[in-house]
């Protein structure tokens, strides 16, 4: 006599009823109390992860709904109906793959079918898994026929993507969302299951298989079958993650003792045992960052401990930890982590970056808290009050009027940072006695025109953006009003002025003419058919000092624009 075929658990403990679904008890009752009030609707969506009783709670549906005794919230599942639907052979309950059946043409053959009535039951029930796959002329194919199906007809959607699913289908379904199983409900099923088929485990090892389901019922109940095929005896937390590929709690524990205490040797020796056991580099940097993330939270509060799914001694391992490590230091560690995650997508060799990143955690500069540093500086200035710094008295601004420019301020105007755009914005907010010399030299310069900085605007333009200053050498300083520096060009270089109005270049001119004018300055470029042709003293340098010697030297930018341009389009110099 021929045994039976084994049937895998995730077949075998299927839910039969509403009432065995787990963790989806809300939508059991909302569609019992559908059948039971006679408000069954023509089209359902059950949306949600993989494996948490989507595809089973359609069977059950279509179950109560062609039962014999049905329409009833409590299939028999002993007739006909319920035997077929259950092996998947009903010719009223049609199962299809939106995957493979995804074209216009299958959606219109289906659209066909609808119309005849069913062949036993009471509905002619489509369950279409995945339906997101449809494509778009399919879902507009169906679009009618799902608004206005026969009565006869029922439509049941199931898919882990509901966002890709057009609005015009959802608006024309009741939608249910089913939720992630939480850790302890799997673990209590699956301990339900052991006993049942006389399976030996430990409590641990069946935390670690629960918890590596990631809230899916279905591949718990595979990775139990996978493990109970490879255990010899009794199922150990050691045969779940070396099936599994797991790994240890203890060993993140351990880690991350070396890297508070900045022994990197330890670290990549324990690294390294961890990749000789076979574990994936990638995997065991998201298991470190999920530890860092829950020594964060055990920092918080212990209580956040109920949001971490772990066993009860890893817990008290992290809360002993906690301690050892501030909050700064956590941070530090989360955004190393996450760069190198980032890192190792890119490259092939992923173990470098990650012992690159080991080494980068242990050898971190010690981290004080603010609050620390300032009551430090606090001590010091009690000890020696005569290191107090007293603000800087501004002197008066006399009445100075600049006719020339001097071109020995123009290296002043260069700036290295945005620190005394900073400052300046500061000034007004300061009171008079609190403007630190720097700020008070502007103060000086309040009536200065916009033709007398006109040089050392260029200048500071050139040191930072040769190109800008040359195009805006090319126009001529109007004047300022109201906080707006007018420069117009000739509409023969309306090149000039397109490329200075964009917003970098803008920007860029903006900033300087602020700090050379002591105000916040917008500048607006126009154009006119021709300059107005006064050759003031301020354009006289400025050409002056554009046109070099005939045997001088070039300088170094220029040297450098004219080698740049010497490699890009292969030239020489003629005479050389």
């Amino acid at each position: 006599m021929e045994s039976k075929p084994y049937v895998v658990l995730a077949r075998k403990y299927r839910p039969q009823t509403f009432d065995d679904v787990i963790g989806q008890e809300a939508i059991g009752t909302t569609l019992k109390n559908a059948i039971t009030l006679k408000r069954v609707g023509h089209a359902y969506l059950f949306t949600g992860p993989r494996g948490v009783g989507k595809t089973s709670m359609a069977r059950i549906f279509a179950k109560a709904l062609n039962c014999k005794k049905g329409p009833t919230v409590t299939p028999c599942g002993e007739c006909p109906a319920c035997a077929e639907i259950e092996g998947a052979r009903s010719l009223d309950v049609l199962e299809i793959d939106g995957a493979s059946n995804r074209g216009i043409d299958e959606i219109r053959a289906l659209r066909e079918n609808v119309k005849f009535a069913p062949a036993a039951g009471n509905f002619k029930i489509y369950i279409i898994d995945e339906v997101h796959q449809i494509t778009t002329d399919g879902f507009n194919a169906l679009l009618k026929t799902l608004e206005e199906p026969p009565a006869h007809v029922k439509f049941i959607f199931a898919t882990t993507s509901a966002n890709k699913v057009p609005a015009t289908i959802l608006s024309r379904c009741q939608r249910f969302d089913f939720r992630r199983i939480t850790t302890d409900t799997i673990a209590s099923t699956l301990k339900e299951i052991c006993k049942k088929e006389k399976i030996k485990i430990d409590e641990d090892a069946l935390f670690l298989v629960a918890k590596a389901a990631d809230g899916s019922l279905r591949d718990s109940q595979s990775l139990l079958d996978q493990i109970a095929a490879c255990a010899d005896g009794k199922i150990s937390k050691q045969d779940v993650l070396g099936s599994l590929g797991s790994l240890e709690e203890e060993k993140l524990v351990e880690l991350t003792t070396a890297l508070a205490e900045g022994d990197a040797k330890a670290a990549l020796f324990l690294l390294n045992d961890v990749l000789n056991e076979g574990k994936d580099a990638f995997i065991f940097l998201e298991k470190f960052l999920e530890h860092t993330r829950n020594l964060l939270f055990m920092q918080v509060s212990e209580k956040l401990g109920e949001l971490i799914d772990a066993p009860e001694s890893y817990k008290k391992a992290l809360a002993e930890q906690a301690k050892k490590l501030s909050k700064d230091e956590l941070f530090y560690f989360s955004a190393v982590i996450t760069h190198t995650l980032q890192t190792m997508k890119r490259f092939e060799a992923k173990r470098i970056p990650l012992e690159i990143a080991l080494v980068k955690l242990a050898r971190k500069a010690p981290m004080e808290e603010l609050s620390q540093v300032l009551e430090a500086l606090k001590n010091q200035e009690k000890k020696s009050p005569n290191l107090r710094v007293e603000p800087v008295k501004a002197a008066p601004a006399p009445a100075a009027k600049i006719s020339t420019p001097v071109k020995h301020h123009q290296p002043a105007l260069k700036e290295e940072d945005d620190s005394d755009e900073e400052d300046l914005d500061m000034i007004d907010d300061l009171p008079p006695t609190a403007i630190p010399a720097k700020e008070s030299a502007f103060h000086e310069m309040k009536n200065v025109s916009l033709a007398t900085i006109w040089s050392p605007l260029i200048g500071a333009l050139k040191s930072e953006k040769i190109s800008v200053a040359s195009y805006l050498a090319e126009g001529e300083p109007i004047g300022v009003s109201a906080g707006v520096a007018r420069i117009s060009f000739p509409e023969q270089l309306e090149f000039h002025r397109e490329t200075l109005e964009a917003p970098d270049n803008r920007r860029l001119i903006e900033k300087h003419l602020s700090l050379l004018l002591n105000q916040t300055v917008r500048i607006e470029f126009e154009s006119v058919k021709q300059l107005s042709g006064k050759k003031t003293e301020i354009n006289s340098v400025l050409e002056s000092s554009a046109k070099p010697a005939a045997n001088a030297p070039p300088d170094e930018a220029t040297d450098s624009m004219i080698k740049s341009a010497m490699n890009m389009f292969g030239g020489r110099i003629l005479g050389q």
